[in-house]
């Protein structure tokens, strides 16, 4: 059977050379296109193909692997299925980060600073903004104030290795945390900010999951094609005296986010 012995790697830092396959990992009895998916899996998971990168074109990858555009296009067709590339048609392929998706359990509540980095990459925060506002009447009965009451509203997209994955919304009655809250820079993760600022611990969220009424509208703010769906978690976050204390809009990208929750019959 016909294996890949060498490919070739163009590199602005390293210079043009010729890899000998055989050096990292046993390809003999294996089809063509699955080699050229392991290949390529082993690139994104030592990240010489970084998330959000994109992929050469077919047939550099092919001349890249000494193999058929076909050959090609059957382990990007796999490794899009398995959740490690994003295929946009007339743009090109992308690496979606390693093998898998970003998984989350549903049950648990974790900041999305803390499921970046849990997947290895590097959390950012752009186009953050924070002003004030009043509380309508069903924020109001949400959060247990009065109807009209000032509240914070703070917007921001997040970044996994400076590309944008999730846009979020939070309000909040101002009357707790006072002008701490105007001394926060936006970034990283609020759970940390109302706890170690603020001495706010959040115990658990009630959340609802609800279509996104203007998906153009996020597509646009995350930068992402307008078909991608988008997941938007509605959510309200209690202390450990069961206080509500703020309401959470959560935009997840589901080429990106994937949940999970386990249903047990009672």
């Amino acid at each position: 059977m016909e294996v890949i012995r060498h490919h070739y790697v163009n590199d602005k830092r390293k210079g043009d050379k010729w890899m000998n396959m055989d050096e990292g990992m046993s390809l003999t009895y294996k089809p063509l296109y699955v080699q050229v998916k392991d290949r390529l899996l082993e690139m994104i998971e030592r990240k010489e193909l970084r998330f959000g990168e994109k992929l050469p074109s077919e047939p550099d990858l092919a001349k890249m692997f000494g193999v058929s555009r076909s050959t090609v296009r059957e382990a990007i067709r796999v490794l899009s299925q398995e959740g490690a590339v994003i295929v946009r048609h007339g743009l090109g392929t992308f690496v979606a980060g390693s093998q898998f998706y970003v998984r989350s359990d549903l049950s648990t509540l974790r900041s999305i600073t803390w499921a970046i980095k849990q997947r290895g990459w590097t959390p950012g925060t752009i186009n953050a903004e924070m002003y004030e506002d009043v509380a309508d009447s069903e924020l109001a009965e949400k959060l247990q104030i009065a109807q009209s009451a000032p509240i914070i509203c703070v917007t921001r997209v997040r970044t996994a290795d400076s590309h944008k994955v999730f846009y979020s919304v939070h309000k909040m009655a101002k009357e707790p945390l006072g002008n701490k809250i105007l001394k926060w820079n936006m970034d990283g993760s609020f759970l940390e900010f109302l706890k170690y600022q603020c001495d706010i611990d959040i115990l658990y969220a009630v959340s609802t999951v609800l279509p996104v009424k203007k998906p153009e509208e996020i597509t646009e703010k995350l930068g992402i094609d307008p078909t991608t769906p988008i997941l938007l978690l509605d959510q309200i976050h209690y202390d450990v005296s069961n206080k509500p204390i703020f309401r959470s809009y959560d935009y997840y990208r589901t080429d990106i986010f994937e949940f999970n929750v386990v249903r047990r019959i009672r």
